[in-house]
């Protein structure tokens, strides 16, 4: 009788360090990726940098993953609260840039700072295609805004700011 119910609990433990370990592998890919794409707007730690808010403990992050997706993928302009502070600057939309893997990668990169669940390269999937040419709000993005976020981080107004965007001139 306890053959059975050691077996089990065998395979369960086996399927909770796979689904933990395959996490931690996530994020770890994540936060290169952050770090490469990320950092120069919302800080080396997600801390936030001038009208980008931060990431790390944020209720975007941690909260609704398809929405959190959908920013990351289709871009997002307008007003935004985030730990009781508004924010304006624009975020780029990554769908070209990124595949579904990295914005899993580094979403859940993001999510783990603040305790939260993964996610997955098929959430990603699903809301790509759902949310095609849908920016989560403000109307579309047209050029990148720059936000005052990148200033100091090797990048002038006006210019590239690489992965195809350039300034949009904001004024800051």
């Amino acid at each position: 009788m306890t053959f059975p119910f050691l077996l089990r609990a065998q395979i369960i433990l086996m399927i909770f360090l796979f689904v933990t370990l395959k996490g931690y592998v996530f994020a770890e890919k994540g936060e290169s990726l952050y770090l490469s794409h990320c950092a120069s707007c919302h800080g080396q730690n997600g801390e936030g940098l001038g009208s980008n808010p931060p990431l790390k403990n944020s209720s975007w992050v941690r909260g609704d993953p398809q929405k959190l997706i959908q920013i990351v993928l289709n871009g997002y302009a307008g007003r935004m609260i985030v730990n009781n502070e508004e924010y304006r600057g624009r975020m780029p939309a990554w769908r070209t840039e990124l595949n579904d893997s990295q914005i899993a990668s580094v979403l859940t990169y993001l999510r783990s700072l603040s305790g939260a669940e993964p996610i997955s390269p098929s959430q990603v999937s699903l809301v790509r295609e759902k949310s095609k040419n849908k920016p989560i709000a403000g109307g579309g993005m047209g050029g990148m805004g720059c936000g005052g976020g990148h200033m100091g981080h090797g990048h002038r107004h006006g210019h590239s700011m690489g992965m195809g965007m350039g300034c949009g001139g904001c004024g800051h």
